[in-house]
């Protein structure tokens, strides 16, 4: 990738999906409606920040790319009295309520997402350390790409910002976002007031006050209980929420032309993207992502630590354990390994007599290095486990995509006495003489310690999550439609 210059020609370049959202879909494919001068006269009239000088241009058509998606606290086209105003004082300009880095690989048609904290401590690109919801507010958007591509290494591609009555709108325009709430639920400083349990489809204002919710309580035994996880729990709610919007954007936006129209009309007056998107990416991404299932989104957070900076809670990075997530996003190549360059150990963690020594030998006959089998901690594994240290995510995901069935990817503090262990359960089928494609097959995990103080641990929706899921997030219960 190379640094794109301010003035350039017309883009050769095409961008595969633009999944636009501070937490919703924004544009769900375009090229439905009618016809392309439909496109072309919408897309013109979307306001434009100048950042070319400063996003990183993909240097061919197949090469995998990050849109920064970010969710800006604004109130300046919000009612008077809307929750969303209160506790704001005098506070002006732009500050990034919601970060998100969306890399979509056209190669693979696979797409990933991973939030930022807004806590996280970080030096800026302009001098000075700070949280890096304040890079925004003291140089803008550019700040906040050179923020985030100097302390992370992940180049930016493209910029897309909406504002908090931009999200309430594209909410309402899909009818409402159903949400299920096990328990009454609330956050007295965000406005978040759920009174009865069950299925609730949040309207705009109501789905806004529960994605910026940091103070989430519920009612239980008779008290309100405290979810103690605070922006690392808004963000395990925030990604369960995106993948509900998103299908709700599908299923009401995609196959109703009126709808759609009234999503793009909203998107116009509260989107901002870049000066270098461009309609013809959009209906070329159109075409290309008109089958994507909102499922398969996968779903990233970084490993942090809580911590303290001048009297004010940070989170700070645990570098070596977020090393992996960020060569996704970094698409460090891992094109050419080879089972040889794997030394795989393998322990039988189901208790069926051979199966180590078994699977031992049948991931040597395809060409990965044998570092020994032994006998797992415990003989209850269900689902296969493929273990590794921060680093060895390549070689773990090439090791589980021999696996039948797909395996469940754990990163470990280590040291392992391989490069990547495999704990087999009863659910092992044996090992494929061909690896299935990348892609999300297979669910990682992470014994990462994150903010959990007060907050319950829960599951999200089916999409791959590389992070233990913390705070109080919402599950439907089995047999309810929600």
């Amino acid at each position: 990738m190379r640094r794109a210059g301010r003035q350039r020609g017309r883009r050769t370049t095409r961008q595969r999906l633009l999944l636009a959202f501070n937490c919703v879909v924004v544009v769900a494919l375009l090229s439905t409606a009618a016809g392309l001068g439909y496109v072309y006269s919408k897309y013109s009239r979307l306001p434009r920040v100048q950042l070319g000088s400063v996003l990183t241009e993909a240097s061919s058509n197949n090469e995998p790319r990050n849109i920064l998606l970010v969710g800006v606290d604004s109130a300046a086209n919000l009612a008077p009295n809307d929750p969303a105003r209160a506790g704001r004082g005098n506070v002006g300009g732009l500050r990034s309520d919601t970060m998100m880095i969306l890399h979509l690989d056209p190669g693979t048609t696979r797409a990933s997402l991973l939030s930022i904290p807004r806590d996280l401590w970080v030096p800026l690109a302009s001098g000075g350390t700070q949280r890096i919801n304040s890079a925004i507010q003291s140089g803008g958007p550019g700040e906040l790409i050179d923020t985030i591509e100097q302390y992370l290494g992940i180049p930016i591609n493209h910029y897309i910002q909406v504002d908090f009555a931009g999200f309430q709108e594209l909410v309402d325009v899909i009818d409402g976002v159903e949400v299920y709430f096990a328990k009454p639920a609330r956050d007295s400083r965000s406005g978040l007031d759920i009174e009865q349990a069950g299925c609730v489809t949040l309207d705009g204002q109501q789905a806004l006050s529960y994605v910026r919710s940091r103070h989430y309580q519920i009612y239980q035994d008779g008290r309100w209980r405290s979810d103690g996880s605070a922006d690392l729990g808004r963000i395990s709610r925030q990604q369960d929420f995106i993948v509900r919007a998103l299908r709700r954007a599908v299923d009401h936006g995609v196959r109703n032309p009126v709808t759609l129209d009234r999503l793009v009309n909203a998107g116009l007056d509260t989107v901002t993207v870049d000066d270098l998107l461009t309609a013809d990416d959009i209906v070329d991404l159109a075409r290309a992502f008109r089958g994507f299932d909102p499922g398969s989104l996968d779903l990233y957070s970084l490993p942090v630590v809580s911590g303290s900076a001048g009297g004010a809670s940070i989170l700070r990075l645990v570098d070596e354990k977020a090393q992996p997530t960020l060569d996704l996003f970094r698409g460090t190549d891992t094109g050419d390994l080879r089972p040889a360059d794997v030394r795989v150990r393998v322990l039988n963690g189901s208790g069926v007599t051979g199966q180590a020594g078994q699977a031992g030998r049948d991931l040597a006959a395809v060409g990965f290095g044998a570092a020994g089998t032994g006998e797992a901690e415990r003989f209850d594994v269900t689902e296969t486990l493929v273990r590794y240290t921060a680093g060895g995510e390549a070689k773990a995901d090439l090791v589980a995509r021999y696996l039948d069935p797909s395996a469940r990817l754990e990163l470990v503090d280590g040291p392992l006495e391989a490069d990547v262990v495999v704990v087999t359960g009863s659910e092992y089928a044996g090992v494929r003489t061909t690896p299935r494609p990348p892609g999300p097959s297979t669910t990682t995990t992470t014994t990462a310690t994150t903010v959990t103080a007060g907050a319950s641990s829960s599951s999200t929706t089916s999409s791959t999550t590389s992070t233990t899921v913390v705070g109080f997030v919402p599950e439907v219960p089995p047999g309810v439609d929600c």
